[in-house]
């Protein structure tokens, strides 16, 4: 049979397949016809060697094994792209950390400022209290020196004060007499 000349449809039933599938192979592979007889094309079955290992291993298998190399290519591409995106993940958590406990650094730093500038501004009031009580010890040992009588008689009028106050308080429960002074009797009455 081997040696013998055989028409596309003698052929496809020898290789166990259909005749489109022997004409596509022959377009493809440029295969000459040995002879003609009328419109009937004969060809040797030793040019379909090809195409019988082609149909030996079927194209679905061929089409699996190629797409199992491209299916592992892709998932070690996407495995890849993965771990990628992981470390940038990863990075973008540090840096968030690190924000985080610089905040807290500086919120701690402000805190400690804030203490210390409170503290500065207690002794500073400390301070203008006793400034102030220095000065006015100092106008008043000055007035002294000055007036000696003066500071005895503030000191016996702050003295008097009181007194003077719970006797007031004794003519106001009394009736009052309106009566007309003058600027001058005012000095005598003090």
């Amino acid at each position: 049979m081997s040696g013998e000349l055989l028409t596309k449809s003698k052929i496809a039933d020898a290789l166990g397949t259909n005749p489109m599938r022997v004409t596509r192979f022959i377009e493809r592979n440029k295969i000459n016809a040995v002879k003609k007889e009328g419109k009937r094309e004969l060809f040797k079955l030793t040019d379909f060697n090809a195409l019988k290992k082609e149909l030996s291993e079927p194209e679905t298998k061929k089409e699996a094994q190629s797409h199992a190399f491209s299916k592992d290519d892709y998932i070690l591409t996407l495995k890849k792209q993965l771990e990628d995106q992981q470390k940038q993940f990863d990075e973008v958590l540090k840096s968030k950390d690190e924000t985080i406990d610089s905040l807290k650094d500086t919120i701690a730093t402000s805190k400690h400022a804030y203490e210390d500038m409170k503290d500065q501004l207690a002794v500073k009031d400390n301070q203008i209290t006793a400034l102030t009580k220095l000065t006015n010890n100092a106008q008043t040992l000055n007035m002294v020196d000055k007036d000696p009588k003066r500071l005895q008689s503030a000191q016996s009028s702050a003295e008097t004060k009181p007194e003077q106050s719970s006797s007031e308080k004794e003519e106001d429960s009394s009736p009052k007499e309106t009566s007309k002074s003058h600027w001058w009797q005012r000095f005598g009455k003090h």
